[in-house]
């Protein structure tokens, strides 16, 4: 794995603030410890599971963060969490159906940086899985679901392609970002997977503060065409809306939307697989707040 800590270390040079550095110092950690705990689920038959398989959040002390998304009844999952910081105290709990109100059917709550929840959905659909940070301090923390699947086709190069441009493109852009430039908290702040050709990743009804932003994206090197778009959702849980961000209308690898966000509104955040040579192609998106 000497190979994942050298690529992931490019985070350390991005120079928006103090308090961003602080903030990439910890992706770099977590990102690192989260790939490692996945390889080695590589043993165990498992592979990344769709276009949202790597997610990645700034989450504050006491702070939770859920996503919705669907299984499928009768296969066997694996999520894996963990904290850059190994004295954080990080639980995952899934339930069934949108929210939390739904029954609890797998969790880690051990007081550790890391979680592990298996988990075989009786009925097929939406569940919803909770990131909370139970420690009294602020950390990163790198999440990744896999799904049970004979013979994987476990591409660790391909992943880490795709999140080296990624990055590598936000380290650039870092430089010339006005001070006030940060990584939003208590968001998912990195999000990607392997999309299929003319499939997207990103998610929907995200609410953030109001203010400018940037999403930063870039696909392995199967990936011809990415765009990304953000769309405001006309209601909750409805995905189409008005366009509202500014992009680079090129046909390329890579791609960054500019957006003005609102308080009161829905976003739904997309990073587009236009065109790959393979089916599918690895790709991250990484949102930053500009003001």
């Amino acid at each position: 794995m000497k190979k994942t800590f050298l690529i992931l270390v490019v985070f350390t040079a991005i120079t928006v603030n103090s308090f961003a550095q602080r903030v990439f110092d910890y992706l770099d950690e977590s990102l690192s410890n989260i790939l490692i705990l996945s390889t080695a689920a590589q043993l165990e038959n498992f592979d990344y599971d769709g276009s949202n398989a790597l997610l990645g959040t700034f989450l504050e002390a006491g702070q939770s963060i859920t996503m919705a998304d669907n299984f499928t009844a009768g296969v066997q999952y694996l999520m894996l969490a963990i904290s850059n910081n190994l004295n954080a105290d990080v639980d995952l709990k899934v339930y069934q159906g949108r929210g939390t109100s739904g029954a609890v059917i797998a969790k880690d709550t051990r007081p550790d940086c890391y979680c592990v929840v298996r988990f075989t959905p009786t009925t097929s659909g939406y569940h919803t899985y909770e990131l909370i940070n139970s420690s009294r301090t602020t950390v990163f923390i790198s999440l990744v679901r896999l799904r049970a699947q004979r013979n994987p086709d476990f591409n660790l190069d391909s992943i880490l392609d795709a999140l080296y441009v990624t990055l590598g493109l936000s380290q650039q852009i870092a430089q010339i970002l006005p001070p006030t430039a940060k990584i939003p908290a208590n968001k998912w702040t990195l999000f990607g997977g392997n999309v299929a050709r003319g499939k997207t990743t990103g998610y929907f009804n995200s609410t953030l503060p109001r203010g400018a932003y940037m999403i930063v994206a870039a696909g392995d090197r199967t990936v011809n065409n990415l765009d990304v778009e953000v769309v405001e959702q006309s209601a909750y849980d409805q995905q189409d809306g008005r366009l509202v961000s500014i992009n680079t209308k090129t046909s390329l690898p890579a791609d960054y939307g500019l957006f003005s966000a609102e308080a009161s509104k829905y976003y739904n955040l997309k990073v587009i697989n236009k065109s790959s040579r393979n089916s599918s192609g690895f790709m991250f998106g990484f949102m930053i707040q500009l003001e």
